[in-house]
């Protein structure tokens, strides 16, 4: 099973944007919040996904690559997976990074539709809120990382 990418569908409504998230440091925040001068990617993890650290150090050049660019990073928890995003080392890895990039949905309303257990959901967001691109990663697929990082790489262009 590879990742659908669903190009072309700015009017899909995945997220609820006024939705507070909140951060590794229990701020609460909505996206705009954490917009990025051109932009938004957020990566919705599902239950058992990769730890919060894990993300931050795997993805760091394609991340700092977006952020040069205007367009900021985040990674969004459900709030079953709080020990996955809220551990120490996530925190100081997220603490390193110098910007709010872990992210909870305490209340569970973010994702209109959960993401899939062992699943990531990559959507990038204008700077007007809409939605340019989104991606269901399996994180099964022995390829997800490249087919993230991939959906990363699109995003700058």
């Amino acid at each position: 099973m590879g990742s659908v990418f669903l190009t072309g569908y700015p009017r899909t409504i995945v997220i609820d944007a006024s939705a507070w998230l909140t951060s590794q440091e229990y701020a609460h925040r909505l996206l705009r919040d954490v917009m990025g001068a051109h932009g938004l990617v957020v990566i919705g993890m599902g239950r058992a996904g990769e730890r919060g650290f894990q993300m931050l150090y795997r993805f760091s050049d394609a991340c700092d690559e977006l952020e040069a660019s205007g367009v900021n990073v985040i990674f969004v928890y459900p709030k079953e997976s709080a020990r996955h995003v809220f551990d120490a080392t996530s925190i100081r890895g997220a603490r390193y990074r110098g910007k709010a990039c872990l992210f909870l949905d305490a209340e569970g309303r973010f994702f209109r539709k959960p993401v899939d257990a062992r699943t990531l959901r990559a959507i990038h967001l204008d700077r007007d809120m809409r939605q340019t691109v989104a991606a269901d990663v399996p994180l099964r697929d022995a390829a997800w990382d490249a087919r993230l990082r991939a959906f990363l790489t699109a995003c700058r262009s």
